[in-house]
């Protein structure tokens, strides 16, 4: 049986692109928090929140245990909110599955599976420290075995349910992706130790992974290294093909978890062609330093190329961003070899910026977007680029995009589009420069900017204080640039280049409309330096 096609296609060669009848778009908006989608209200309340901050896209998990309370009997009536909300939100929606495993844990999963350890079982873990998020004293958290034959099943049948209502109840397209279980992996240990894994442990290495292993470049990946330096074994158990290190536990939970999402995947992309994804704690970050102080055996940096041979029915894997240094995290996985998106993100408008600019990512989803304040800088933001998507998805495509986010102590950065070099500088610095060598001194006060969650939020964000824009090519040296406290200078090798025309852009009642004709002493600051602005930029050669 085929699958049965749907509206929205993501390709599989680059340049990636995620389509809608063929029209590029990208999926600009956020996470809600985990339990609001759990009743009608939640789902209402906080769906007509992630519209208000401009979105075209909300992410919202579908618990297993909502689904499926008797074992066989499926209740998708929160996933039918779910679409009706998402619809009159005029929101595009991917589904999180939060099946067996959730944030390393299994709390998502039925009561009938967690209080049957014979049929379903734990993991057998030595700790090595406290795991992450957690304290002396602390109530146990279930954690089932990938290992478990039956609860792979059980997992799979729940979500081809899930897939097969989608069939009937979405069949025009609200749904765009689903993410197949939430940062999965094993913590307080770098691998599974009960009786099914320490059997598996023991066997011989799939061939499979061999093959994968024998076929990558020469020291390029964490699992040929491994093989390299004990000796490029032929086959055996896992220890005398790898070794017996944390490293080897890392890849031997990678290559067993990536499996058994493969096989969850697999059984609900066999119904419709709706593209999937894994999403990854990231590891190792600061702090959590070896595998099982982050999930050991989630897609993170170090295992890539496993999940990627284990799981060919994920379209990509993708990054959840909570570190500071999102730019490498950002480039470990926008590697050109899958699409990138970003499932999970602090609320940065900068960083939204850099994953669209700079990484060409096909979306961004910041986390706990229900709680952002519609009226900061990351809200202006997602409606700028929401409402732009077309044309800066277009540029996208054919290279013509970029981003700068200035780092303290940066004065400039260049970029390249259309054969225009364009250099970026922070705008109140060089103001300040400029009006000191006519004698005029400003002091050097920091910028205060609202925080991006309202006064509600348990945990407030900082605003951005970072300069950024996001600067996209139209073509005929036209540039959409939406960002705030950037001037931008422009340098072409082959002509004289001038600023022709300066349209500015203004968001009203979440619609992007034109604003003034900017000239004259107006030009010195297109982007605002105390909210984010747009505006379109003609440039003339002479």
């Amino acid at each position: 049986m085929m699958a049965a096609a749907r509206p929205w296609a993501l390709s599989t060669e680059a340049p990636f692109a995620l389509r809608r009848a063929g029209a590029p778009a990208l999926l600009v908006g956020g996470q809600v928090f985990n339990s609001a989608s759990s009743s009608p209200k939640a789902i209402a309340d906080s769906f007509a929140h992630v519209r208000r901050v401009g979105s075209n896209v909300v992410l919202a998990p579908v618990s297993w245990a909502l689904t499926e309370p008797v074992e066989g009997t499926f209740d998708f009536s929160l996933v039918d909110v779910m679409l009706a909300e998402a619809r009159t939100s005029e929101l595009r929606l991917v589904l999180l599955w939060f099946g067996a495993f959730k944030n390393a844990a299994s709390t998502y999963a039925p009561t009938w599976v967690r209080a049957d350890p014979e049929r379903f079982p734990r993991v057998v873990v030595e700790p090595k420290g406290m795991p992450a998020f957690s304290y002396e004293g602390a109530t146990a958290k279930p954690v089932l075995s990938v290992f478990s034959p039956e609860l792979r099943e059980a997992d799979a049948n729940a979500f081809e349910a899930l897939i097969r209502h989608l069939g009937d109840a979405d069949p025009d397209g609200t749904v765009v992706m689903v993410q197949v279980e939430n940062e999965s992996g094993l913590l307080s240990d770098s691998r599974d130790r009960n009786p099914a894994a320490e059997a598996a442990w023991n066997a011989p290495v799939p061939s499979a992974l061999l093959e994968h292993v024998r076929g990558t470049t020469a020291g390029s990946t964490s699992a040929r290294r491994l093989w390299e330096s004990h000796g490029a074994v032929d086959g055996g158990s896992w220890p005398e093909v790898f070794g017996n290190t944390p490293a080897v536990d890392e890849v031997f939970m990678a290559w067993a978890i990536a499996s058994y999402v493969e096989h969850v995947a697999g059984r609900g992309r066999a119904i419709a062609d709706i593209p999937m994804y894994a999403n990854a704690w990231l590891g190792p970050q600061p702090g959590q330093d070896a595998p099982g102080q982050y999930p050991s055996g989630g897609p993170t940096s170090t295992v890539l190329d496993i999940w990627r041979a284990a799981a060919p029915s994920l379209a990509f894997l993708g990054p959840d961003l909570y570190v500071h240094d999102a730019d490498a995290a950002m480039a470990q996985y926008a590697t050109g070899t899958q699409p990138f998106f970003v499932p999970e993100c602090r609320l940065s408008p900068a960083e939204l910026v850099r994953a669209i600019g700079a990484y060409r990512a096909i979306g961004w989803s910041g986390y706990g977007l229900d709680l952002a304040d519609p009226d900061a800088q990351l809200a202006a933001t997602i409606s700028f680029v929401a409402g732009l998507e077309r044309e800066i998805a277009a540029a996208a495509l054919r290279g013509a995009i970029a981003a700068v986010v200035l780092e303290p102590d940066v004065d400039v950065e260049s970029r390249h589009i259309d054969g225009v070099v364009i250099s970026a500088r922070g705008a109140r610095a060089l103001f300040r420069r400029m009006l000191l060598d006519a004698g005029v001194n400003i002091p050097d006060t920091a910028l205060r900017v609202p925080d991006e969650t309202l006064p509600n939020a348990q945990i407030a964000t900082p605003g951005e204080t970072r300069p950024f824009a996001l600067i996209a090519g139209t073509g005929e040296d036209g540039y959409l640039v939406i960002g705030r406290e950037v001037t931008l200078d422009y340098v072409a090798a082959d002509a004289r280049v001038e600023i022709d025309s300066v349209q500015e852009l203004l968001l009203e009642n979440g619609r992007v409309v034109e604003g003034r004709v900017l000239n004259g002493d107006e030009r010195l600051m297109i982007l605002p330096n105390d909210r984010v602005g747009a505006a379109r930029i003609r440039l003339v050669r002479l």
